[in-house]
C-alpha cells in the first residue's frame, strides 16, 4: 500500500514517551469502602471509630488524615466477630472468627503494636469491658465467663462457671411443666452495671443472672415464666396459650440509674424488669403496646373472646426477636437519678413492617419515698419493692414518644456515639447514631448515620445545645434570677419552635459510602477552586459525623514532596446506593505535610459534602415524568424507587455540569451554582415533549448543584446506550443515543431538541461491513474539527454503532443565537464493537486534543481563512479488534494495529499526555496495558497490572491516572455490585509514590482522660437515707476499678507495665530548642531516666516470668506432640517390615 507524502511528513508525536524506560505503572493509594463489615466501635475519650470486616481487616478512623490499617494474621483474612475498645489503657480487642483474641495496643506513637493474639479453646460468645478496670469478660459456647488481663496479657485465673446449670439444678422443684424445652444455658450477652463494678450481668437463652463477683455467687436469676392464658409476644392465637411459656432472651440494657433492666426476647418482646424484685417483671410489652399494657398479665375476658371465635379476631402477624438493645441517659436532671431516658431497640417488628431502627423514649426514674415500715428485715436480705416504688417504676416506662430510623435494608448493627465518657456501656448521651443494615447482595452491607436522640424527643430542658442543663450528679436548690429564668424561657421557646421533626443526617466519612462506581476527572486550578469553595459551610437537615482523635504526618525521606504542588488536581466523582452523587477532592496537594510541625489538615480524599447530588427527590414525583411506571401516588411510586439505580454518570471539567443518567432511561442534568432567583419558580412546559423543566426544584439549602432538566425515558426508545457532553457550559450540547438506534441532540441554552434521529428499518452495506441503521450507538463523542471533505473547523459529533458505522454531524451557528445541524451526515467506517470513549480528535501537529470546550468552541465561531484550511487533524478510534488513526476524519488512513487474542478484552483506551508529547494506552480485562505510539501505532510497551477485582473499565485522566475498582463479590448476574475500594494508579511513577504512602499517626494525641467511675444512686429521692446503700441492699460502698482488677487477676499477678504515657513524638526544631536551655531539665530527665529504668527491670522480669511459664507449657506440648509422632513412626516402620518379609517368604 502506497504511503502519501501528508502521511509521511506527519510529526511523530509520542517522541518523548517511545521508551519502555519512559513508563512506570504502579499502586498510589488503595480507597477503602466498607461494605463488608461485621463489627463497629468507638473509643469516646479519644473520638476514635474501629471497623472490623469480613475479610480480617480493622480500620481505625479519626480527625482528618488520621488512619489506620490492621489485620488479623495467622492465618490472615479471618472474619472479624467482635470489636472493642478497652478505653482505661487505651488498648483495641478483637475477636476472629477462629475465636481468638487480637490485643493491640493504640497508645504508643505510629501504627498500632500488636501485643498478643490468645485463644480460649471454645467458640465465643460475647465479651465486655469497663472503662473502670483493665479486664475483658469473655463469654464462651460451654456457658463460662473467663477474664483475661489486658495489662499482663494472659488469662487471669477468675472465672465464672455456667451459673445457669447451677440455677436450673435448684429450680427443678418447679412446679410448672414449661412448653419451652430448648438449651437455655447458652451465653448471649454480658453488661457490667454501669454504677457498681462487682455486678455482672450475664444474658443466658433461659434469662439473666447477676453474679457477685466478690462473693462470686448468683444474687438475682430473672426468668420470664409467662403463666397460662397470658399473650406474650405470640398473642391470644398461640398454639401454646394454655400452658407455662419461657420465650428465649435475646439481648439485655441497664437502666443508666441501675435499678431497672430490659431484657428482649425472641417473641419480640421487651420484659422490664426491678433489679430489686426478681419475681415478676414490672412490665413486658412489645413495640406496639399502647399505655401500661403487660402482656405476662392474664386478660381473662379478651382470652375467652378469641378462643370462642378465633375468626371474628385477626392473628397478629409474628415478630422479629429482639436483637439489641441500648439504654440511653442524658445530663438533662438535676435529680441524680438521671431524666428522660431513649431505649433504642434493634428487632421486635412485625415481619412485614418497613425496616428500620426503633428508639423509644420514656419518663424519668424518679419514684417518691416509700412509706417507713416498722417490720424488722432479716440482715443481709434486701429488703422487698415496695408497691409505691413499683407502681411509680411502672409508670416511668410509659412510652412518651416513639421514632422508627427508616433504612434501606434489614438493620444488622448499630453504634451510638457518646459526645464523651465511655461509660453506661457507651450509651450515655449520643450524638450520633451509625447503623449497618443489608444490602440486595447476601453479606453486603450499607452504612447510614443520623442525629441521636431525635428532635421530637429533645424537649428544650434536655437539649445538649443548654449548657446549664445540670448533670445527674448535680446539686439542686441553688437560687435563680428571675429575669434570667424568663430570657431562658423565651429562647427554649425558639429552639423548640424551629425545631425539626425528622433527624438530619449525620455526613458519613467516604469509608463507609456504598459506592457503586466513580469518574476520575482533571481539573483546572480556576475550576478546582470552584468546586472546593466554601466546602465546610454548613448544609440544611445534615450534622458533620462525631469522627475525631489523632494526628497525621508525613516524612519525606526522598525529598519529593516539593514535587507535589505542580501535580494536577482531579475530582473523584462517585455514584451511590441511596440514588446520589458524591465528589471527593483526589489532588495530590492534600498530602502535602512537612513533618508533625505541619500535619495533614484534611483526608485523602476529601469529601465535597456542599457538591452532593440528591436524585430520589427529583425521582419519587411522578408527576415529572421520569419513570417508566404508571404511578398512580407518591407513595406507590416510592415502592418502585428501590429498583432504580445510577447507570452512569458525565462530568464536564470546565462547565461543570454534571449528567446522570438512570437505568429507567431517564437523563438528568444538573448546574453548578445556579442563582436562588434565577428562573421561574413553577414548573415550566417546554417545547420538546421529551423534555421536563427541573430548574423550579430547589436543592436543599447548602447544596451547590441544582437540576436543569432531564430527558424522560420512553419504552419506544428503550434505554440509554451511549451519551456525552459538551463542555462549554451554558453553549454546550448533550447527546443521547438509545439502544433502539435513536439518537437526540439537545441544545443546552433552552434547552430544545435539535435533532431527532429516528432508527429506518432498511438495510445499508459499506465498504467493509453490512449492518442495519436500527444497530444502537454505543460511542459519542463531541469535537470541534475539520475533516477532509469539509475543512472548516465546526462543532461535530462523532457517532459509532456496533458495526463501526460512524456518522458525524456538523453543527452550524446562525447569529444571533441559535445552532442548527447542517444537512445530512458524514459516514464513515470505523472499527467494529466501539469502545465507549474510545474515539479522540488530535491536532496533527501538535497532538493536543480538539475537545468541545470553551476554546475548542471559540475556534469554531470564528471566521475560516487559508491558515485555518492548512490546519490536519488526525481521528483515532478504537474498536473491540484493533485501532485505527485516519488523516482529516474521512482522509486517508495512517495507520492500523490490531490487539491480538492474547492480551484479554480491551476495557478502555486513553490518549496520555506528557511532555508535549502522547501515546495511546489500551488497559485490558487481564491486566495488560498496552502503549501505542501515535499517530503510527507501533507497540512500544506493555505493564501489567494486578489482577483487576471488578469488570468495570478503569477511569483514566490524560496525565496517565487512573483508578481501579475491587467489587464486593457477589453471585453471577448481581445487578448491584457495591465496591470494596478504589485503587489510584499511576503510568509515570517516577518520584510519584512516597506522598501517597499511608501517613504516620499517633492515635493518642488530644485523648482526654477516662471521667470517674459513675456511682450509686438511691431509687428514691436523693434526701432519703437509702442514697447511702449500695445495689440489692447491700451497704458496701462500690467497688473500684483497681479492686476488680486485683479481685480477678489474682495474687499472682506479674508486675504489670508502668501505666505511664508514652513519648510524643517532637519536631527537629522543638528538640534542638529543649536541647539548648540548660543542664537542669537534663538532670532531671536523667534521673527520671534511672528510676524509669529500674522499674522497667522488674517489669522485664516480671513478664520474662510469665512468658517462661508460657513457653515451658508450649514446649511440653511440643515433647509430647514429638513422642506421639515417635511412636508413629515406629508403628509404620513395623508395619512395612512385617509386610516386607512377608512377600520375601
Amino acid at each position: 500500500m502506497f504511503t502519501s507524502q501528508a502521511v509521511k511528513t506527519l510529526p511523530d508525536l509520542s517522541l518523548d514517551v517511545s521508551e519502555s524506560t519512559d513508563w512506570e505503572v504502579s499502586l498510589l493509594r488503595t480507597i477503602e469502602y466498607h461494605a463488608d463489615i461485621t463489627a463497629v466501635t468507638t473509643d469516646p475519650v479519644s473520638g476514635l471509630l474501629a471497623i472490623g470486616t469480613a475479610y480480617g481487616n480493622v480500620h481505625i478512623y479519626g480527625s482528618p488524615g488520621v488512619e489506620s490499617r490492621l489485620q488479623v494474621t495467622n492465618p490472615t483474612g479471618l472474619r472479624v466477630k467482635f470489636l472493642q475498645f478497652a478505653a482505661s489503657i487505651f488498648k483495641l480487642l478483637c475477636i476472629d472468627e477462629h475465636d481468638r483474641l487480637h490485643v493491640w495496643d493504640c497508645g504508643s506513637p505510629g501504627r498500632p503494636k500488636l501485643q498478643r493474639i490468645s485463644a480460649f479453646g471454645q467458640p465465643v460468645n460475647a465479651m465486655v469491658t469497663s472503662p473502670s478496670h483493665s479486664h475483658v469478660f469473655v463469654a464462651l459456647a460451654d456457658g463460662e465467663v473467663k477474664t483475661y488481663d489486658l495489662l499482663c496479657l494472659r488469662i487471669s485465673p477468675y472465672s465464672i462457671p455456667n451459673q445457669w446449670k447451677l440455677y436450673e439444678k435448684k429450680s427443678l422443684a418447679s412446679t410448672m411443666s414449661l412448653a419451652d424445652t430448648a438449651v437455655s444455658d447458652t451465653i448471649i450477652d454480658m453488661v457490667i452495671h454501669p454504677r457498681d463494678l462487682n455486678l455482672l450481668f450475664v444474658l443466658y437463652e433461659g434469662g439473666v443472672l447477676v453474679s457477685d463477683l466478690k462473693e462470686q455467687n448468683t444474687v438475682r436469676a430473672f426468668e420470664l415464666i409467662l403463666p397460662p392464658g397470658a399473650p406474650g409476644g405470640s398473642g391470644f392465637h398461640s398454639k401454646d396459650i394454655l400452658i407455662p411459656r419461657r420465650p428465649q432472651a435475646t439481648a439485655l440494657a441497664i437502666h443508666p440509674s441501675g435499678h431497672i433492666l430490659a431484657v428482649g426476647y425472641a417473641d419480640g418482646t421487651i420484659g422490664f424488669w426491678a433489679l430489686e424484685d426478681e419475681e415478676k417483671p414490672l412490665s413486658l410489652r412489645t413495640l406496639d403496646s399502647s399505655g401500661d399494657e403487660d402482656l405476662s398479665a392474664v386478660d381473662s375476658t379478651k382470652l375467652d373472646e378469641v378462643l370462642s371465635s378465633p375468626q371474628d379476631h385477626p392473628v397478629e402477624p409474628p415478630r422479629e426477636p429482639i436483637f439489641k438493645l441500648a439504654w440511653s441517659g442524658f445530663p438533662n436532671s438535676s435529680d441524680p437519678r438521671g431524666g428522660d431516658t431513649v431505649l433504642t431497640v434493634l428487632g421486635g417488628m412485625t415481619i412485614d413492617s418497613t425496616p428500620g431502627l426503633t428508639a423509644v423514649l420514656f419518663p424519668p426514674l424518679q419514684p417518691p419515698a416509700p412509706p417507713v415500715t416498722t417490720s424488722p428485715q432479716p440482715a443481709g436480705v434486701a429488703p422487698p419493692l415496695h408497691p409505691q416504688t413499683r407502681a411509680a417504676m411502672r409508670r416511668s416506662l410509659i412510652v412518651q414518644d416513639v421514632y422508627t430510623y427508616g433504612t434501606m435494608g434489614p438493620v444488622q448493627d448499630f453504634l451510638l456515639f457518646p459526645r464523651s465518657t465511655p461509660h453506661f456501656a457507651g450509651h450515655y448521651d449520643p450524638s450520633a447514631i451509625l447503623i449497618i443494615s443489608d444490602s440486595e447482595l447476601p453479606e453486603a452491607r450499607t452504612s447510614q448515620a443520623f442525629e441521636f436522640p431525635p428532635p421530637t424527643f429533645m424537649s428544650p430542658q434536655i437539649s445538649p445545645a443548654n449548657p446549664d442543663a445540670g448533670a445527674p450528679d448535680a446539686q439542686v436548690g441553688e437560687s435563680v434570677d428571675p429575669e434570667d429564668t424568663l430570657s431562658k424561657e423565651l429562647a427554649l421557646t425558639m429552639q423548640s419552635m424551629s425545631m425539626v421533626d425528622e433527624p438530619r443526617l449525620a455526613r458519613l466519612p467516604p469509608s463507609l459510602w456504598g459506592v457503586l462506581g466513580e469518574h476520575l476527572a482533571k481539573v483546572d486550578k480556576h475550576a478546582y477552586e470552584t468546586l472546593v469553595r466554601d466546602k465546610l459551610s454548613s448544609i440544611d437537615g445534615e450534622v458533620p459525623f462525631p469522627l475525631k482523635g489523632g494526628i497525621a504526618w508525613s516524612e519525606d525521606p526522598e525529598g519529593v514532596m516539593k514535587y507535589i504542588k505542580y501535580q494536577p488536581r482531579r475530582i473523584l466523582v462517585t455514584y451511590l446506593r441511596d440514588l446520589s452523587i458524591q465528589f471527593l477532592d483526589a489532588s495530590p496537594q492534600l498530602l502535602l505535610s512537612a513533618g508533625l510541625d505541619n500535619p495533614l489538615e484534611s483526608s485523602f480524599p476529601s469529601p465535597l459534602p456542599r457538591l452532593t447530588i440528591e436524585l430520589a427527590p427529583i425521582l419519587i414525583d411522578y408527576t415529572l415524568g421520569l419513570s417508566l411506571t404508571n404511578a398512580t401516588s407518591t407513595a406507590w411510586y416510592g415502592a418502585q424507587l428501590s429498583k432504580e439505580r445510577i447507570e452512569a454518570i458525565y462530568f464536564a471539567p470546565q462547565s461543570l455540569e454534571c449528567v446522570a443518567v438512570m437505568r429507567s432511561g431517564a437523563v438528568i442534568l444538573y448546574r453548578l451554582d445556579v442563582p436562588a432567583d434565577e428562573g421561574p419558580v413553577r414548573q415550566q412546559a417546554l417545547h420538546d415533549e421529551e423534555l421536563v423543566y427541573l430548574a423550579h426544584i430547589p436543592p436543599r439549602r447548602g447544596l451547590r448543584y441544582s437540576p436543569a432538566f432531564a430527558i424522560k425515558p420512553h419504552k419506544e426508545r428503550g434505554l440509554v446506550s451511549a451519551c456525552s457532553l459538551s463542555d462549554a457550559a451554558f453553549e454546550g450540547f448533550l447527546a443521547v443515543g438509545y439502544t433502539s438506534g435513536s439518537l437526540l441532540i439537545v441544545d443546552l441554552r433552552g434547552p430544545r431538541i435539535i435533532l431527532r434521529h429516528a432508527p429506518s428499518t432498511h438495510t445499508s452495506s459499506g465498504f467493509l461491513h453490512k449492518h442495519t441503521e436500527v444497530e444502537p450507538f454505543l460511542s459519542l463523542t463531541w469535537a470541534c474539527c475539520g475533516m477532509s471533505s469539509d475543512p472548516a473547523v465546526r462543532l461535530r459529533l462523532f457517532c459509532s454503532t456496533v458495526s463501526g458505522a460512524t456518522s458525524i454531524y456538523a453543527l452550524n451557528y446562525e447569529p444571533p443565537s441559535t445552532w442548527t445541524i447542517l444537512q445530512s451526515p458524514a459516514t464513515v467506517e470505523g472499527p467494529a464493537r466501539p469502545i465507549p470513549g474510545g474515539c479522540f480528535v488530535l491536532d496533527a501537529k501538535t497532538g493536543m486534543k480538539c475537545r468541545a470546550d470553551r476554546y475548542g468552541l471559540a475556534t469554531a465561531l470564528q471566521k475560516v481563512d487559508m491558515a485555518e484550511e492548512a490546519r490536519k487533524f488526525i481521528w483515532v478510534m478504537a474498536g473491540g479488534k484493533g485501532v485505527r488513526c485516519t488523516l482529516n476524519i474521512n482522509g486517508e488512513r495512517i495507520a492500523k494495529a490490531e490487539w491480538g487474542n492474547k492480551v484479554g478484552t480491551i476495557q478502555h483506551v486513553e490518549v496520555v499526555e506528557k511532555a508535549d508529547s502522547c501515546a495511546l494506552v489500551a488497559f485490558t480485562s487481564l491486566g495488560n496495558v498496552l502503549v501505542y505510539t501515535l499517530p503510527h501505532l507501533e507497540l512500544v510497551h506493555t505493564m501489567h497490572l494486578s489482577a483487576l477485582g471488578s469488570s468495570d473499565p478503569p477511569s483514566t485522566d490524560d496525565t496517565g491516572d487512573f483508578v481501579t475498582h475491587t467489587a464486593f463479590p457477589g453471585p453471577p448476574g448481581s445487578s448491584i455490585r457495591p465496591l470494596l475500594s478504589t485503587e489510584l494508579h499511576t503510568l509515570f511513577a517516577q518520584r510519584r509514590t512516597g506522598p501517597y504512602t499511608l501517613p504516620l499517626v499517633d492515635l493518642a494525641h488530644g485523648r482526654g482522660t477516662v471521667p470517674p467511675q459513675p456511682q450509686p444512686v438511691s431509687l428514691g429521692p436523693p434526701s432519703v437515707i437509702g442514697s447511702v446503700l449500695g445495689y440489692i441492699g447491700s451497704f458496701a460502698a462500690a467497688s473500684a476499678g483497681d479492686q476488680i482488677d486485683k479481685l480477678l487477676a489474682g495474687p499472682d499477678r506479674p508486675v504489670p507495665p508502668p501505666s505511664k504515657p508514652a513519648p510524643r513524638p517532637t519536631s527537629i526544631g522543638n528538640s534542638g530548642a529543649a536541647s539548648s536551655t540548660g543542664s537542669q531539665p537534663s538532670i532531671s530527665a536523667a534521673t527520671a531516666g534511672m528510676t524509669s529504668g529500674v522499674a522497667d527491670l522488674y517489669n522485664r522480669l516480671g513478664n520474662a516470668l510469665a512468658e517462661r511459664g508460657e513457653m515451658l507449657g508450649d514446649l511440653q506440648q511440643s515433647m509430647d506432640s514429638l513422642e506421639q509422632g515417635s511412636k508413629n513412626m515406629v508403628e509404620r516402620v513395623s508395619i512395612s517390615l512385617g509386610t516386607i518379609r512377608a512377600r520375601t517368604s
